[in-house]
């Protein structure tokens, strides 16, 4: 007889297949949580975590058994933090508080206990799917299905028209939640990982997406796509609030396009185009150049609207809340991952900002009254005065697997102002790495095979240490020991750099830079003071002299050279020197072993392309890279330039290698070849390799994820706002 309790083979009773607690119920065998019947998204490790604890509720679960589980036979990490980091997981899955814990109690330099209840086995627990859907009748051909699904979304989109007006809040009596699943028969998937790849007008009537590098536009009544002329390279598009224009950030530019006349108009330079929100007073705010700022839409300098706060390093997609008077907006402690993001709000009279929500991003306040967010491909809902600033109550999940970016924190997922929603799915997020040695026929072996958001890899002078950023901070792998050091603290942190005797790391801080022994004695101390961001990028052989950029408040960026001196108590910084400075961006100056050429980056021309001349004081300069090239580096042994090259559709992605030599005042480069046939991971903001002291291989960043198909479903939900006052009441509001 089956009384819900497994046996082993000699009788004796095991922890049964189900577990369930409070509303939650672990299933061992289908390696699922679900809440209610929901299924809740929780990776591996969180997974493990709760099944140790499970295994054992009331009892000390050591860190050391935690580690020993998750990484066994000797694997290198470092333990301290992901642990940390895989308990918060875990603790969001469950909507636990550390302070005040239902379920997972920590012990203080001990480890962790399970403190709640278990349910007595065999005790059944209703299960409820989410989403009812009618049930499937004769299956279509997708020739057939396309137009007919696409009928009826504007037919429902027409009818919640009748329903919902233009930022109105949803009926108190909700509608029944339709999905539809939507073959777009083209690839969306963006790039560039930033921003979203399909938008939804504010009527809900059009889409508009992203595929090959171009934009292209469909009216829900229609079966076919027109392809937007002038949009190449287009990313973290967004509509005007009427529906007839659509902006777009392309080639460190920010442009419109009349979906009327198909005509395409710069609007302003934009550096690092992270999103933007269209207002009603005809100002756009754009995240640009790391932080916010107010466009007029006709044309016009940018004006800053936020500030860094001590510790973040960007502010990224805002959203303008209905009358302008505030903006939604992301805030980063590192160009990359995010770990320590927060949801903002700001006011646009006063610039008094506020706190909405730790650890989530791409915030959106909806027509309903709630505040939506993004955390770990879970989207939460809240209510949320507008006009106060002020969240209600516990944010409830409301829709699991969103396809979102662990790189950039952008989700794809976008609504209609008539309570339509369209996104794609994804099992997880995309975006973590892999630190690889790799060499010049793509043979790869690890170096740190642990998935992260490691940025900026950079090997010291003599090889046997790599220094790199992660959740915006500085470590530093020992390669002999095997070990991970810690040498900041709190996030803001990027772009460290050796100095050439191997003792201190220089690195990019919230305002200026920092220096830091490299053997993580001491603290942190100010090298440099400044309002705008300033990234270190080399120094001279002999260390005396620092090449580093500037990035101006309006995009532009100068190249300054900085006199360095060493004393026994440390680094001291000189009065820098402007040695470059242009009306176009300029980066990532990067002064050859031999001290007698600089390299760097530069779009005067259009794409970035890379750049040769002598050093120091300039002269005649030699274009290395054929197309597109962003990031150069020389190699240690003075006979290689690398670089990272693209195509102006951004289709084609490699790393290249060229050879060069001196003779007397000329530089000479031969043809760039591809260094491998292996892919790296691709940053806008930074390298992703470095290459290594033996001439033969490189440091390499490489994909954690694997390769995306060619990805054309979308999902649309109707009468969303409906769904939303059922699973989030406004009546805490």
């Amino acid at each position: 007889m089956d009384d819900g309790v497994a046996r082993t083979g000699n009788g004796a009773s095991a922890r049964p297949p189900r577990v369930r607690f409070g509303p939650f119920e672990l299933d061992l065998c289908a390696r699922e949580l679900r809440k209610e019947g929901r299924r809740i998204r929780l990776q591996e490790q969180p997974f493990q975590i709760l099944h140790m604890l499970l295994e054992s509720p009331g009892e000390v679960v050591t860190r050391e058994d935690i580690r020993k589980r998750l990484w066994p036979d000797g694997m290198v990490v470092e333990f301290d933090h992901s642990i940390n980091a895989a308990v918060k997981r875990l603790r969001d899955a469950l909507r636990d508080s550390a302070e005040r814990p239902r379920y997972v109690e920590t012990l203080a330099r001990r480890g962790y206990r399970f403190i709640g209840e278990l349910d007595a086995p065999g005790r059944s627990t209703p299960v409820e799917p989410v989403i009812q859907m009618p049930r499937r009748g004769p299956q279509l051909r997708p020739r057939i299905l396309l137009p007919v699904v696409l009928a009826g979304v504007i037919l429902m989109i027409g009818l919640g028209t009748i329903y919902y007006t233009r930022w109105a809040r949803a009926p108190e009596t909700p509608q029944a939640l339709i999905r539809l699943d939507v073959e777009l028969g083209v690839d969306t998937t963006p790039s560039s990982q930033r921003g979203t790849a399909v938008i939804l007008s504010p009527d809900g009537a059009r889409l508009v997406f992203q595929s090959q590098s171009k934009l292209f536009s469909r009216s829900l009544d229609q079966a076919v796509a027109a392809e937007l002329p002038g949009t190449e390279g287009a990313q973290a598009a967004f509509f005007s609030p009427d529906g007839q224009w659509v902006a777009f950030f392309a080639g460190n530019r920010l442009k419109k396009l009349s979906l009327q006349t198909g005509k395409v108009i710069e609007v302003c330079a934009a550096a690092l185009g992270d999103g933007g929100a269209w207002g009603e007073d005809g100002n756009i705010i754009a995240a640009s150049n790391v932080y916010l700022s107010r466009i007029p839409a006709g044309g016009g300098p940018p004006t800053p609207v936020t500030v860094l706060a001590a510790g973040e390093i960007a502010h990224r997609w805002p959203q303008i809340l209905p009358g302008g008077k505030a903006v939604l907006f992301s805030a980063y402690s590192s160009m990359t991952g995010l770990v320590g993001a927060t949801v903002e709000a700001q006011s646009l009279k006063d610039g008094r900002r506020k706190t909405l929500v730790r650890g989530g991003v791409w915030a959106r306040y909806l027509p309903s009254g709630h505040l939506v967010y993004l955390a770990n491909g879970t989207l939460f809902a809240v209510p949320f005065d507008a006009d106060r600033l002020q969240i209600f109550g516990t944010p409830t999940p409301v829709l699991d697997q969103v396809a979102y970016s662990t790189a950039w924190g952008s989700a794809q997922i976008d609504f209609s102002r008539t309570g339509a929603l369209i996104y794609r799915t994804a099992r997880a997020g995309g975006g973590l790495v892999t630190v690889q040695w790799m060499d010049g026929s793509g043979n790869t072996r690890p170096l740190l095979p642990v998935p992260g958001n490691y940025l900026s890899p950079t090997l010291s002078p003599d090889g046997s240490r790599l220094a790199l950023t992660s959740a915006g901070d500085i470590w530093v792998y020992e390669l002999g020991r095997e070990s991970m050091i810690r040498l900041t603290y709190g996030g803001g942190h990027g772009n460290p750099l050796w100095t050439t005797d191997g003792r201190y790391i220089v690195f990019r801080a919230t305002r200026g830079m920092l220096w830091t022994r490299a053997d993580g004695a001491g603290q942190a101390q100010q090298f440099t003071e400044s309002g705008s961001q300033q990234i270190p990028w080399s120094f001279t052989t002999d260390g005396k002299r620092l090449a580093y950029v500037e990035n101006g408040s309006t995009g532009k960026t100068a190249i300054w050279i900085l006199p360095v001196e060493v004393d026994r108590s440390g680094l001291r910084a000189g009065k820098p020197e402007v040695y470059m400075q242009r009306p176009y961006p300029t980066r990532c100056p990067m002064i050859s072993p031999d001290g007698r050429w600089l390299a760097y980056m530069s779009n005067e021309s259009g794409p970035y392309r890379v750049y040769v001349e002598p050093f120091p004081g300039g002269g005649a300069r030699r274009q290395v890279s054929d197309d597109g090239g962003t990031y150069p580096a020389w190699s240690r042994n003075g006979h290689d330039i690398f670089f990272w090259q693209f195509d102006q559709h951004h289709t084609k992605n490699e790393l290249m290698v060229a050879p060069y030599q001196a003779l007397g005042d000329s530089f000479l480069a031969e043809k760039p070849r591809p260094w491998s046939g292996r892919p790296l991971a691709v940053f806008s903001t930074t390298r992703s390799y470095d290459p290594a002291p033996d001439g033969k291989h490189i440091v390499a960043l490489v994909p954690a994820d694997a390769p995306q198909e060619r990805e054309g479903r979308v999902v649309f939900l109707l009468n969303f706002f409906g769904e939303l006052r059922r699973r989030a009441p406004l009546s805490l509001h």
